[in-house]
C-alpha cells in the first residue's frame, strides 16, 4: 500500500511540474533563471512563446538559459530578437554582447554597443559592457575610460567600480585601484576575488605581507577560488617557503590547474 501511495505522489509531483511549465508565467521564469535552472527556464520560455512570441523578457530569459546550458548560438539569436522587440532593452544588448565577446568577436560587440548608445548615451550598465569589450579587444585606455564613467554615472555600481579596479592595477594606479576594491567590499565584504585583486595589488606595491593576508583572506571566503590558491602558492614559492608552496599547488591541482600540476614537477618539489 505504501508503495502505490509513493508512485502516486510521484505521479502528481511529475504532472504538477509539467503544468507549471505549459502555464508558466514572465515572473515564474525569471524566478527559474534566478536560481540558474537552466533546463526548466528553457522549457518555460518555449511553452510560453507557443502562445505569445512578442515578450521580449521572455526571448531575453531565453537567451540566458541557452548561454547557461552552452549554446551559444541559440542565445545570441534569442538575444538579437529580443532587442529586435525592444531596441533600448538594455539586459538584452548586453547580453548579446557578451555572447560576442566570449566567441572571441569583441570588435564586433564594440560597434554593436556603440551604435546603441546613441541612443542610450548614458547607461551605466552600456559603459561597463563598453569597457568589458575594450579590455577583452586588448584596449586598456577605452577600457578604463567607460568603466570611469560608469562609475561616475552610478558610484553604486559595483561591478563596474570592480572592473576599473582591474584595468588599474593592469596599470599599475594601485593606490586608486585599492581604493575602489575597498569600496566594492564595503558593500559586500564576502567577495573572494575582490580580496583576491587587492592582494595583487599589494604584490605590485613590493607589500608581499599585505598581500599574503588578502590570499588566505579569499581562500577562506571560498576555498575553491582556483586564483587565489595559485597566487598565494606562487607567492610561497617566491618567499622560499616551498612546503607551504607545495601544500597549495596541491590544492590548486585538487581544483584542475594544469600549470600548478606542471609546476609541482620540477625539480625543487621533489627533492629526496
Amino acid at each position: 500500500m505504501k508503495k502505490v501511495i509513493f508512485f502516486i505522489a510521484v505521479a502528481v509531483t511529475i504532472l504538477s511540474s509539467c503544468k507549471n511549465v505549459s502555464d508558466a508565467t514572465v515572473e515564474d521564469i525569471q524566478k527559474a533563471c534566478e536560481k540558474e535552472d537552466w533546463c526548466t527556464a528553457k522549457k518555460m520560455c518555449e511553452a510560453y512563446m507557443n502562445k505569445d512570441r512578442s515578450n521580449p523578457v521572455v526571448l531575453k530569459c531565453l537567451g540566458d538559459a541557452y548561454l547557461g546550458l552552452k549554446d551559444s548560438a541559440f542565445a545570441q539569436y534569442s538575444y538579437d530578437q529580443a532587442v529586435a522587440l525592444d531596441s533600448m532593452y538594455v539586459d538584452a544588448i548586453i547580453g548579446s554582447a557578451d555572447v560576442l565577446m566570449n566567441g572571441g568577436s569583441a570588435p564586433l560587440a564594440i560597434s554593436r554597443l556603440r551604435t546603441r548608445m546613441e541612443y542610450i548615451p548614458d547607461n551605466a550598465q552600456l559603459h561597463n559592457a563598453l569597457g568589458c569589450a575594450f579590455r577583452a579587444d586588448g584596449n586598456v585606455n577605452e577600457a578604463q575610460a567607460n568603466f570611469e564613467r560608469a562609475v561616475l554615472l552610478d558610484p553604486n555600481y559595483s561591478l563596474a567600480r570592480k572592473n576599473l579596479a582591474i584595468v588599474q592595477i593592469s596599470n599599475r594606479d594601485l593606490d586608486d585601484a585599492i581604493l575602489n576594491l575597498e569600496t566594492v567590499l564595503d558593500e559586500n565584504p564576502n567577495q573572494a576575488d575582490v580580496y583576491n585583486y587587492m592582494a595583487l595589488a599589494y604584490v605590485y606595491k613590493s607589500q608581499p605581507e599585505e598581500a599574503e593576508k588578502l590570499f588566505l583572506k579569499s581562500i577562506s571566503i571560498d576555498e575553491k577560488y582556483l586564483p587565489a590558491v595559485e597566487n598565494l602558492a606562487f607567492h610561497y614559492e617566491y618567499k622560499g617557503d616551498l612546503v607551504k608552496s607545495k601544500k597549495y599547488y596541491e590544492m590548486a591541482v585538487r581544483l584542475g590547474s594544469e600549470k600548478a600540476k606542471d609546476i609541482l614537477k620540477s625539480s625543487k618539489f621533489n627533492k629526496k
